[in-house]
């Protein structure tokens, strides 16, 4: 197998730390890029305890300036992980708060394509992995802006598929549904920042538990190595699917309620 450089946001927890790792314990050249210090130096501790070398880069993919650190490092695999994400009601969440998660999950995933797609289209290969979500294909009540942005990388990674194809480049597109790396724990307490006296949800706390447990909490998986076995593959692969949808099982049943108009 060949050695590939590869950079990947939000590396400094959950599904991107442990993705750099297995990627640099198979003899890859990592670039891990974290939102900051903080984060960079509890990475560098842990590569240390797995004993692997990588590199560390400190990217907040929102600074246009940070994301031009990507540029001229001849990439050959960018995964896109970094994200956020918001809890509460889509009528009341504040609208800085929405614009927030698009900036970071949108715009700023798209800023680091723009940065490193360039020198791939010269050189005529090259693989841009996106870490979208389940949630990106049917809704997520009461994680809404989340899933919003997730739904626009969709639809972007879809068409950057064709648009990439005349240049050698492949486009493909991680999706998770909901593992336990305490990443939606964290969204679905942002409500509590905002939501005062006044809500139309202050006597309806109990359906909006409900309803995050059928759709998150009840579903949620706690082992989330198939998700890194998945970036491992499309990052190595040659020509790796455009979706790939973990648990199957569940990939399967959004398919099947998207045909039922769901």
């Amino acid at each position: 197998m060949q050695s590939k450089k590869i950079l990947i946001t939000g590396a400094g927890t959950g599904f991107g730390r442990d993705t750099a790792i297995a990627l640099a314990k198979r003899g890859h050249h990592v670039i891990a890029a974290t939102y900051d210090q903080a984060q960079a130096d509890n990475l560098q501790t842990y590569a240390k305890d797995k004993q692997v070398d990588i590199d560390i880069e400190i990217i907040d993919i929102t600074q246009q300036e940070h994301c031009q650190k990507a540029k001229n490092k001849n990439i050959d695999v960018l995964i896109n992980n970094a994200a956020i994400g918001e809890g509460g009601a889509l009528v009341e969440v504040p609208l800085e708060r929405i614009r927030e998660n698009l900036e970071v999950n949108v715009i700023g995933t798209l800023a680091m394509i723009q940065a490193v797609a360039p020198e791939m289209v010269e050189r005529k290969s090259g693989t841009i992995i996106i870490v979208t979500s389940l949630g990106g294909r049917v809704p997520l009540p009461f994680l809404s802006p989340y899933s919003m942005s997730k739904y626009a990388l969709e639809s972007a990674g879809a068409a950057l598929d064709v648009e990439l194809k005349p240049f050698g480049i492949n486009v493909s597109m991680i999706e998770p549904g909901p593992f336990g790396t305490g990443f939606n724990e964290q969204n679905l307490a942002k409500k509590f920042d905002w939501m005062g006296d006044d809500s139309i949800y202050k006597n309806k706390l109990d359906y909006i538990e409900e309803s995050e447990k059928k759709y998150v909490m009840g579903m949620q998986k706690d082992d989330f190595s198939a998700v890194i076995d998945a970036m491992v593959t499309a990052a190595e692969s040659e020509n790796p699917k455009l979706r790939y949808a973990i648990p199957k099982w569940m990939g399967l049943g959004v398919n099947l309620l998207r045909g039922f108009g769901k």
